[in-house]
């Protein structure tokens, strides 16, 4: 990994701490960053090795970018940075980021932590629940042991405790030490994206093993940690409605539920920019040769038909298990939870409850 760091970074105190184990080198800026003449599929392999700590200007709180016309469960983005190490063929920062590179925010304990913690309080006095990520944009652990991030995050939930929960999203699967080290609470959730071997092996570069999520999702738990897991996304292909199922049962089989904090669905989705530059850097992947059609918020989407048929192999063990652990749909319509749950979720404000009462248990238990 090449360690980058903006000259108006250097005085930050989390860059000070990753230049004091690493080596690296100044940039004037991010922006005036001389990248090789090479075609943009290539480049952005390249910035899976290149790490650029900045000083970042933007804001560090964002709301889930969700999209229209589609359920959204009002997820809150405490921004630490973007791109990720990983490299997944149906990733969207493919196409979402206008730069390549992995980008971590220098001034985040300066200015980022204030900023969550003033947010957090103002909800707070309002007795409003919140519920916290920093995955959308990257993986929460895939640099956690350069940077810390995390690390610093759960310190502070179990220090401040607010009322909040923390959701680290990831497809990496640390080790028991790691857990054993952390200060736990049940207020902060490791949420692991899963799928069948076949994806994972065919579709997810540089992820852990589906048997290697799921032990260190155990450990985790065993540690006094909730978990989640997300099945997306769901991806069709012959054997998909036999295989999806049997990832859902060993979970189910394997972890506790009191300790599972909710379990997502949500079958491919993608703007129409991601398919050629994905298909370039990943030519023997099969997943956008099948039918798409495109959705009200314009992205490609299976057929419904073809996403039902999937929602339902899994729906057996969702109405076996729905009275111990939360599950929904991400990104998805109320046509779905109607015909394949019999759940009617009509409108944003139910998702979000749905999500806040299991959070709320989370901060009681």
């Amino acid at each position: 990994m090449q360690i980058f760091v903006e000259e108006e970074a250097l005085s930050y105190s989390l860059t000070r701490e990753v230049i004091t184990k690493y080596p690296y080198q100044v940039i004037s800026s991010y922006q005036d960053f001389k990248w090789e003449g090479l075609p943009d599929e290539a480049l952005l392999t390249l910035g899976k090795r290149r790490l650029f700590l900045l000083n970042f200007k933007g804001e560090f709180i964002k709301s889930c970018p969700g999209t229209k016309n589609y359920l959204c469960c009002g997820y809150i983005i405490f921004h630490i940075g973007e791109g990720c190490p990983l490299d997944c063929s149906y990733c969207i920062l493919q196409s979402y980021l206008n730069r390549p590179g992995l980008k971590v925010w220098g001034n985040l304990l300066e200015e980022g932590f204030p900023s969550l913690v003033h947010f957090l309080r103002e909800r707070e006095k309002k007795k409003t629940f919140t519920r916290v990520g920093t995955g959308e944009f990257t993986d929460s652990l895939a640099l956690e042991s350069i940077t810390g991030i995390s690390e610093k995050l759960i310190n502070f939930w179990y220090e401040e405790d607010p009322f909040a929960v923390l959701e680290l999203k990831t497809k990496v699967a640390p080790s028991e030490d790691f857990f054993i080290k952390l200060k736990a609470t049940p207020k902060v959730i490791f949420a692991w994206s899963v799928n069948t071997e076949r994806v994972i092996k065919e579709e997810e570069k540089g992820t852990a093993s589906l048997d290697a999520r799921l032990k260190s999702a155990l450990m985790a738990s065993k540690q006094g940690f909730s978990v989640a897991f997300h099945f997306d996304p769901l991806i069709y292909y012959e054997e998909a409605d036999r295989e999806y199922p049997q990832v859902l049962e060993k979970i189910l089989s394997l972890i506790p539920t009191r300790n599972i904090a909710w379990i997502s669905f949500g079958t491919l989705r993608f703007p129409k920019a991601l398919k050629e530059i994905a298909q370039k850097r990943f030519p023997k992947s099969k997943i956008y040769s099948y039918e798409f059609i495109e959705g009200l918020d314009l992205k490609m989407r299976y057929f419904i038909d073809v996403r039902k048929k999937i929602y339902r192999s899994l729906a057996h063990y969702v109405k076996a298990f729905q009275r111990e652990v939360t599950f929904y749909f991400c990104m998805e319509s109320p046509r779905i939870w109607e015909e394949v749950l019999e759940v009617p979720i009509k409108y944003n404000e139910e998702l979000r409850e749905l999500l806040d009462q299991a959070g709320k248990r989370l901060c009681y238990s």
